[in-house]
């Protein structure tokens, strides 16, 4: 989009009395918005110091797709709108965690949940030295059926990565990584010594980030040496900043999996449904598909995302527990699990492959072939496994 086309589409939605891709429709020229700006290479001092000097405030930096995101209202929209440093800009869309809580549950002993011999994760050890970073709630380091000397993390400013008061973020990591054979649940990579990185970016209260804090994210997961990243949230809007950051780690060799919406529509949803990232879709033990999950032509597996049990936090006095959760945010870790645990056996097999062989190998439900409920279909640990013994990897992606 040409800037001077972009200036109209700001002008026009984010700072006129009908704005609809804000919270307040009654925004006035003292209402703050939250644009990402990307500029000319080299030009970053200048607009920074344009906005700055314009009375805005810029929040997120991110060097790696020469952006930054920085909150503005429309007198420094109007100072900075010609600036020849703009090369895009965009509103900075937000993206939320997306649990549905079912039922709490009490104590387990040695339980295995369903989901793990339907994705067949029960017929293959996890080798190790695939690292899986968790972008979500953070993490109860502690938790007796959570890893945590194989465990690191980064904090975007919601709390330590290592703390967990909402609760999301340590359900998704157990169903990923809960520990095999110590009286509690088992995750589909459990078996093993499973390697975590954790990048809290929602505080205790779950709430809503934005785009630019979701690409920095993911940004922390590739330099702390993740091979997967699980992204069990989503929102609205595809936005170039994301889109950026995600065909960039793509490039770079790490895997993206996200969920694909609870909206039980068939919009698409946002990292979910970018072309570099895997969206998955929610079945029941069943494997019937889940009401409440997304149809799209973005949906490319499926996992257990009804009534899925994992860990969340301790009480009070230490006591590890369990919650059945559903949606797909509990069907995206199951995949993430998958991937690394067959990758895990094939390291020196790209991240390309691994995807395609995740797809070429899933059970196919619904109607034959791909199809937008269930995308390729169910995704399968063995038969991936199986898939790329009999194909190998030349680092071009398996056909």
């Amino acid at each position: 989009m040409q800037n001077k086309s972009l200036i109209a589409l700001l002008v026009a939605t984010a700072f006129s009395a009908n704005a609809e891709l804000i919270d307040n429709p009654g925004a006035t020229a003292d209402r703050d918005v939250r644009v990402v700006f990307e500029y000319h290479q080299g030009n970053k001092a200048k607009l920074v110091s344009a906005i700055e000097d314009a009375g805005g405030l810029v929040i997120r930096e991110l060097d790696s797709d020469n952006s930054f995101a920085a909150t503005i209202n429309a007198d420094v929209f109007a100072q900075i709108k010609d600036n020849k440093a703009i090369k895009s800009a965009e509103f900075d869309a937000k993206r939320y965690a997306i649990p549905q809580m079912e039922d709490a549950s009490a104590n387990f002993e040695d339980y295995t949940p369903y989901g793990l011999a339907m994705v067949q994760a029960d017929q293959l050890k996890y080798l190790g030295g695939i690292k899986v970073c968790v972008v979500d709630t953070g993490y109860d380091l502690g938790h007796g059926d959570l890893p945590s000397s194989t465990v690191d993390g980064d904090s975007e400013g919601a709390g330590p990565w290592y703390q967990d008061g909402h609760g999301h973020g340590t359900h998704v990591a157990g169903t990923i990584a809960g520990v095999d054979g110590n009286g509690g649940l088992t995750g589909v990579i459990g078996s093993g010594a499973p390697e975590l990185h954790i990048v809290r970016v929602f505080d205790d209260f779950g709430g809503y980030v934005y785009a630019s804090d979701l690409a920095d994210a993911v940004n922390d997961c590739a330099d702390a040496g993740a091979k997967v990243i699980n992204m069990s949230l989503g929102g609205a809007f595809a936005t170039k900043v994301e889109e950026r950051a995600f065909a960039r780690i793509e490039r770079s060799g790490v895997l993206a999996i996200a969920a694909a919406g609870n909206d039980r529509n068939a919009t698409h949803n946002y990292p979910a449904s970018y072309d570099s990232v895997v969206s998955v879709a929610a079945i029941d033990k069943n494997m019937e598909w889940a009401f409440f999950s997304q149809r799209t032509a973005k949906i490319e597996v499926a996992a257990p995302g009804v009534g899925v049990v994992s860990t969340v936090p301790r009480d009070a006095e230490g006591q590890d527990l369990y919650a059945s959760y559903s949606g797909t945010s509990m069907a995206s870790p199951h995949v993430a699990g998958v991937a690394a645990l067959v990758w895990s056996h094939f390291p020196h097999c790209n991240n390309y492959e691994i995807r395609n062989a995740l797809s070429a190998s899933a059970k196919d439900l619904g109607e034959q072939g791909r199809d937008y409920k269930f995308g390729y279909g169910l995704v399968q640990a063995k038969a991936a496994h199986d898939y790329l013994t009999e194909n190998n990897c030349d680092g071009r992606g398996v056909k």
